[in-house]
């Protein structure tokens, strides 16, 4: 039997879903008897000016640019593209990382789980070389991988569904290689609190439709517009909603809806960045949010149906058409689309009730510990 002793996690701070994904198979990992786990964000082990602009540049683009971010997801997913461009950046993130590199070949560890393209390339390429002996587990936190996922020499692949596996299957990855484990998150998710008991502790009215919108940890995406329209809607569904809005780190989005939440004719609830999601995913109805691979793996473990607006193009447009093709997600191009998905499911209730049904094909709800049973296991 494979012996684990060290196991390092390591993940990119580019949207807070990566860095989620790691916690969460660490905080499964603690306390375990003699196992050493550490996790580290990439980033701090690069130069200061790369650090400083990875996130800044993805931010840039997905909320100022989408078509061009659009433009290059696919163009470096299209195969002839990454073969000559994938030597590339691998070679630039070997330079930017070389502090990791040394940390990694000191710390040694027998295991490295990844839960971002980018360190999981660097371990890649340091074991072709035959300088890292370790294993290599890559976490994919999307339900369709890109390319810059592939890296060759990874040992094991963690794939969120079985359409995750066929879509690496399909890429080339050997099906032995490929665990469908479901995407990692915080175990509390899996813990029912009660529905009016949250309600009360988190100082919400009740009887009302519990619409939860989020916009991820930076509290992108058009969140401002849907609390506004909910605002202009026809009475009978003003007075049947609750909007709870989490502003995650965005202080301007929760100052604006603080300041015009007086005039708007609608129960409103504005919180900002929030570290009990898990009960303000229970006490609600539905939620309202892009489509990110932690956020989809919190709202399965709730059981939470979807109404997804403005995806990123790429990987969350990839996640946004297995949701609604399983039927638990609806998509909205735009706000109106939104508030449409809101009334049919305020009319119709037991369109809900079908969608929860069907939540349970995809939701692992006990990924975190079935992945950390695994990697400190024998690995077959």
């Amino acid at each position: 039997m494979y012996k684990i002793k060290k196991i390092l996690i390591a993940h990119a701070y580019a949207g807070i879903g990566h860095k989620k994904a790691a916690e969460a198979v660490h905080n499964a990992l603690s306390g375990l008897p003699g196992i050493d786990v550490q996790t580290v964000d990439t980033l701090d082990y690069t130069k200061s000016f790369f650090k400083f602009s990875y996130p800044r540049v993805y931010l840039f683009l997905i909320n100022r640019a989408p078509l061009l971010w659009a433009c290059l997801y696919y163009l470096f997913d299209f195969k002839p593209v990454d073969f000559f461009c994938a030597p590339v950046r691998r070679f630039f993130h070997n330079i930017q990382a070389k502090r990791f590199i040394e940390f990694v070949l000191e710390r040694r560890p027998d295991v490295v789980l990844c839960t971002h393209f980018m360190p999981a390339e660097i371990i890649s390429g340091l074991k072709q070389k035959g300088i890292f002996k370790g294993k290599l587990v890559i976490l994919v936190t999307d339900f369709l991988p890109h390319s810059f996922w592939l890296a060759r020499e990874s040992d094991y692949f963690i794939a969120a569904i079985d359409r995750t596996k066929k879509d690496l299957i399909r890429r080339g990855i050997k099906e032995e290689k490929i665990k469908v484990m479901g995407i990692p998150c915080d175990p509390v998710f899996n813990v029912t609190k009660g529905r009016d008991a949250l309600i009360k502790k988190l100082g919400l009215r009740e009887g009302l439709f519990n619409l939860l919108i989020m916009g991820g940890g930076f509290g992108t995406g058009p969140v401002r517009k849907i609390v506004y329209a909910l605002g202009s809607e026809e009475r009978k569904i003003r007075k049947a909603v609750q909007a709870v809005v989490i502003c995650g780190k965005n202080k301007k989005l929760y100052e604006d809806l603080e300041a015009a939440s007086k005039a708007l004719d609608v129960e409103l609830k504005i919180f900002g960045y929030m570290n009990n999601i898990d009960e303000f995913m229970e006490a609600s109805d539905c939620i309202i949010t892009k489509s990110g691979g932690l956020t989809i793996s919190e709202a399965l473990s709730k059981k939470l149906p979807m109404i997804i607006v403005q995806p990123i193009p790429g990987q969350e447009t990839r996640n946004c058409k297995v949701l609604t093709g399983y039927g638990i997600a609806v998509r909205a191009k735009s706000v109106k689309q939104v508030l449409s998905g809101v009334r049919d499911f305020i009319d119709y209730p037991e369109k809900i009730i079908g969608m929860k049904t069907r939540i349970g094909l995809l939701s692992y709800s006990g990924a975190a510990k079935d992945i950390a049973d695994f990697i400190t296991g024998d690995m077959k």
